[in-house]
C-alpha cells in the first residue's frame, strides 16, 4: 500500500540565482579565504558550492524577503490533512549532484520539480513529509541535482496515517579515530546571515516560535549545520574541489543554538566505486550532543591539506630547541617524523622505536646546519591532558571563560598540531581546532619530566576486588521522575525533612517547590538542614554573572558536567540552587548526571578503567584569583573508596580544576586518559537536562551528582549555598534512627542498611 500523497507532483516552480547569491551562500556556511574560487566572482575557477541547490526551494526567484509561513501554508497534499507548516523542522536530507550548477542562471530557465514520496504519521511527536526535489533545465530537461528531504511537523501526528519505513543508518566505525576533524564556531548572527539566502523561517530570527515549539528560543537553521559539514568534508578530504562531491546526506538529530561550536568528525570507509569513496561523519556541539547523525558522503578523496605552518627553512638548532622543550610540556608527549632530516640526525638526537618509546639526545648538543623543511615533516600527539586550563602561567588568545571550556576527555586521541613557534622565552602552539596556547620556558622547565619517556610504574590493570558505588542508590533518568517536596512541609515538619534528606541520599537530588522567591527564604531552607558552609566565595550566594570571581560558574558560558570543590580536602556534600529571576534572554538549562550510576556502568563495561579512576590520584587546585591557591592536603582519585565499608562513596570530576600531572609516566597517562574518555562518554549518554524556575529550588549530592549548565543570555539571578558532609549525614542519621540508635552503633562498621554508619 502506497503512503498517502505518494507520487503527488506539485506544480513546477521557476528558480533563479545571481553570482551574488552564490557568494552570499559561500560566506554564510563558513567558506575560508583560501578557497577563493567560491568567494571571488573573477577567480578563473569561480564555482557554485555543490550543496547550493538546497536553498533554491526556499528562494525560488526572489530577491526580496518573503513571508515564510504564507508560502508554506499554500501547500496541500491530497489524502493528507491540512498541517501547520509553521511548526516544521528539518528531518533528513540527501543530495545527489548530477551536474554542477552554473554560477548564474541568467540567460537560461531553471525550475524546481517537487514530488511527494510519502507522508508518515509518527503519533504524538508529529508527522514526517518526504519529498524529492530536482533542479532541472526547463528547455533541455537535464537534471542538475536531486534532493530527498524529510520535514518533521512537530506535534501534528495521530491522524491515522502509516508510520512509514525505517531509514538506513550509516554509523561511524567503532573504535577508529576520525581521519579528519572540522570545527565551526557559530555566533548570535549565524542564523541571521544564513537566512538571507532565502530561508526566512522566523524560528531562526526571533525567540517566540522556538519557545512555542519547546526549543527555548532561536535555533540555527538545520541546513546551516548540514551545509557547513559538507564544506568541512570537501575542504578536509576533497581539496575544496566541487567536482569531487557526488552525494551528501545527514539527519538532523538535535537543534543548534547560536553560539554552539560544531565539531564534525570524519571517517574514510575505504570502499571506492567509480572513483568515489564512502565517507561517514557525525557533527556534535560543544556539549558533546550529536546535531547531525547518519552522515554519509560519496567523495573523490584527494588527500588532506597540510595544516602545519612553519618556516620554509629552519636550522637544526632551532628544531632541536623545540623538540627538547616539547617533552616538557607536561603532560604532552610527541612522536616526530624526522625523515626529511635523517642525514643530520646524528648531530642532534635520534629516535629509538621499540615497545618503549625513548628519546635519546646526543651529548654533543646541537650543531648549526641549514636544512629545508619538507612537507612530510609532521607532529603527532601521543599523550595529552588539560591544555591552558591546567597551566597557571600559560596565556591564551581566547577569553578568560573560554579558556576553561576545553574538556580533556573529549579531545580526540589523534589530536594534532597546526603550528609551533618559539622565541627565546616562549613556545606558542596552535592546535587542530585553532586553540592557541602560549607556554613560557620557565614553566616548561619547572614541570619537566626530563627527556626520557621510558615506562615506569603503572596502576594494576585488573582489580576485580574493587567494589562499585554504595548499594541502594536509585538513578533518575527522566526529569518527570524527579523527586519533589514542598517548602512549607519541609520547614514545618521533621518527617517531611526526613523525606527530603532521604530523597537526596537515595536519588542524589530533590526539588523543593513553593519556595518564596527571595534570598531570605532560600537561606532559611538551607539552614533547615545545617549551617551554610563558607568558602573563598563566601557563604550564602546571591549572584549574577560576574567575572571578578575568575570562575566559570559566575559567567554565562556553558558548563560541562562536574562536581564542585575538588580542590578542597573535604568537598562540600550538598549544594542548593534557587533561580530568582531570568529576564531579557534565554538558555541556562541545568544538567544533572548520576555519577554513581555512570561509575557502576563503567565497572561493568571495563573493570580496568574503573580501577584506574579508583587508584590513580589526581592533583587539583583553585587559583583563579590572585590571593587564592587552594589545594587538597593530598592528591585524590576520581573515585574515592571508603576504607571501612569497601565501597565507592565520593566522586571528584572537574576538568576546570585538574592540575598538571608532573609525576605521571607515559603508560599512566595513556591508561588514565583511556579510562577518563570511557567515563566521560558514559556521563554524556546519561545526561538529564531540566530548567530551573523561580519558586522551585534544586538541591543535590555534590559527592555523587555531576551538574552543569547551558550558556544563557540576559540577566540571570541565582542564590544558594553549600552544606558540609558531616552536618548533612548527622541530620539524616538522627532523623532516620534516633539519637540512641546512632550512639549505640558508634564504631559499628558492618555493611548493613540497619547500621546508621552505613549511611555515608
Amino acid at each position: 500500500m502506497s503512503a498517502p500523497g505518494a507520487g503527488h507532483e506539485f506544480p513546477a516552480q521557476e528558480v533563479s540565482w545571481q553570482k551574488r547569491d552564490v557568494l552570499l551562500f559561500a560566506n554564510s556556511i563558513g567558506i575560508k579565504a583560501d578557497e577563493l574560487h567560491f568567494l571571488y566572482e573573477l577567480h578563473p575557477n569561480f564555482s557554485v558550492f555543490p550543496t547550493y541547490s538546497l536553498i533554491l526551494p526556499f528562494k525560488l526567484t526572489d530577491q526580496e524577503v518573503t513571508d515564510f509561513y504564507a508560502r508554506q501554508k499554500a501547500v496541500h497534499i491530497p489524502g493528507v490533512p491540512d498541517l501547520d507548516h509553521r511548526h516544521g523542522v528539518d528531518g533528513q536530507r540527501k543530495l545527489t549532484v548530477l551536474k554542477p550548477l552554473p554560477t548564474t542562471s541568467a540567460g537560461r530557465k531553471f525550475e524546481l520539480r517537487n514530488k511527494v514520496i510519502g507522508v508518515y504519521d509518527k503519533g504524538k511527536p508529529g508527522t514526517v513529509i518526504e519529498t524529492e526535489q530536482s533542479i532541472v533545465d526547463k528547455e533541455s530537461g537535464e537534471v542538475y541535482t536531486k534532493v530527498v528531504s524529510s520535514g518533521f511537523l512537530v506535534g501534528q501526528g495521530g491522524w491515522g496515517g502509516p508510520k512509514g519505513p525505517s531509514t538506513v543508518n550509516y554509523p561511524p566505525p567503532e573504535g577508529k579515530a576520525p581521519d579528519a576533524v572540522h570545527v565551526v564556531q557559530s555566533n548570535s548572527e549565524t542564523a541571521h546571515l544564513y537566512r538571507l539566502n532565502g530561508d526566512y523561517n522566523p524560528l531562526h530570527a526571533t525567540p517566540e516560535p522556538g519557545k512555542k515549539m519547546g526549543f527555548g528560543g532561536v535555533i540555527v537553521h538545520g541546513l546551516f549545520s548540514w551545509n557547513s559539514a559538507a564544506h568541512g568534508i570537501l575542504r578536509e578530504l576533497g581539496g575544496s574541489n566541487p567536482a569531487n562531491m557526488k552525494e551528501f546526506q545527514a539527519r538532523f538529530a538535535s537543534p543548534v543554538r547560536p553560539g554552539d561550536k560544531l565539531t564534525t568528525e570524519i571517517w574514510r570507509m575505504g570502499n571506492v566505486q567509480d572513483g568515489y569513496e564512502e565517507i561517514r561523519f557525525v557533527t556534535k556541539n560543544d556539549k558533546g550532543r550529536v546535531v547531525l547523525s547518519n552522515g554519509r558522503c560519496l567523495l573523490k578523496v584527494t588527500g588532506t591539506k597540510s595544516k602545519l605552518s612553519v618556516y620554509p627553512h629552519v636550522t637544526i638548532t632551532s628544531v632541536a630547541r623545540i623538540l627538547k622543550l616539547l617533552p616538557r610540556i607536561v603532560p604532552y608527549y610527541f612522536l616526530v617524523s624526522l625523515e626529511p632530516l635523517v642525514p643530520h640526525i646524528s648531530y642532534d638526537f635520534q629516535l629509538a622505536y621499540s615497545t618503549q618509546v625513548e628519546w635519546a639526545m646526543d651529548s654533543h648538543g646541537a650543531k648549526e646546519l641549514e636544512a629545508p623543511l619538507f612537507p612530510r615533516w609532521s607532529f603527532a600527539v601521543v599523550f595529552f591532558s588539560e591544555k591552558t586550563a591546567s597551566v597557571p602561567n600559560a596565556s591564551s588568545q581566547l577569553p578568560m571563560a573560554a579558556r576553561f571550556l576545553i574538556l580533556s576527555p573529549q579531545i580526540p586521541q589523534n589530536v594534532k598540531i597546526q603550528s609551533i613557534e618559539h622565541s627565546d622565552s616562549m613556545v606558542n602552539i596552535k592546535w587542530y581546532d585553532n586553540h592557541m596556547a602560549l607556554y613560557s620556558h620557565d614553566w616548561l622547565r619547572a614541570h619537566s619530566q626530563g627527556v626520557s619517556i621510558k615506562e615506569t610504574k603503572s596502576v594494576p590493570q585488573s582489580q576485580p576486588e574493587i567494589q562499585g558505588p554504595r548499594r541502594h542508590f536509585t538513578p533518575v533518568v527522566e526529569p518527570d521522575q524527579s523527586p519533589r517536596v514542598k517548602y512549607d512541609d519541609v520547614m514545618s515538619d521533621d518527617k517531611s525533612l526526613h523525606v527530603w534528606l532521604s530523597h537526596i541520599w537515595e536519588q542524589g537530588f530533590c526539588f523543593v517547590d513553593g519556595v518564596p522567591i527571595n534570598p531570605e527564604a532560600t537561606q532559611f531552607l538551607i539552614e533547615r538542614i545545617a549551617f551554610i558552609r563558607n568558602t573563598h566565595y563566601g557563604g550564602f550566594w546571591d549572584f549574577t554573572a560576574d567575572l571578578t570571581f575568575k570562575d566559570t560558574a559566575y559567567t554565562n558560558e556553558f558548563l560541562g558536567a562536574h562536581t564542585d570543590n575538588t580542590y578542597f580536602t573535604d568537598p562540600a556534600r550538598l549544594q542548593l540552587f534557587h533561580l530568582l529571576s531570568h529576564t531579557e534572554g534565554s538558555g541556562g538549562e541545568n544538567l544533572l548526571v548520576d555519577g554513581f550510576a555512570a561509575a557502576a556502568q563503567l565497572r561493568l563495561e571495563n573493570p580496568e578503567h574503573y580501577a584506574q579512576l579508583v587508584n590513580q590520584r589526581q592533583p587539583f587546585h583553585a587559583s583563579g584569583n590572585e590571593d587564592t591557591c587552594i589545594q587538597p592536603s593530598a592528591m585524590a582519585p576520581v573515585f574515592s573508596m571508603h576504607s571501612d565499608l569497601n565501597t565507592m562513596y565520593q566522586i571528584r570530576w572537574n576538568n576546570y580544576d585538574r592540575a598538571p600531572k608532573s609525576n605521571w609516566s607515559a603508560s599512566e597517562q595513556t591508561m588514565w586518559y583511556s579510562a577518563a574518555r570511557h567515563y566521560n562518554d558514559i556521563l554524556k549518554s546519561r545526561e538529564m537536562w531540566t530548567k530551573l524556575q523561580p519558586g522551585s529550588a534544586l538541591i543535590f549530592d555534590n559527592w555523587r551528582m555531576l551538574h552543569g549548565r547551558s550558556e544563557f543570555t540576559g540577566k540571570r539571578r541565582m542564590c544558594g549555598g553549600y552544606v558540609n558532609n558531616d552536618d548533612y549525614i548527622s541530620r539524616l542519621r538522627l532523623l532516620k534512627f534516633g539519637r540512641k540508635a546512632v550512639l549505640d552503633n558508634l564504631g559499628n562498621v558492618r555493611n548493613q542498611s540497619n547500621n546508621p554508619y552505613w549511611y555515608i
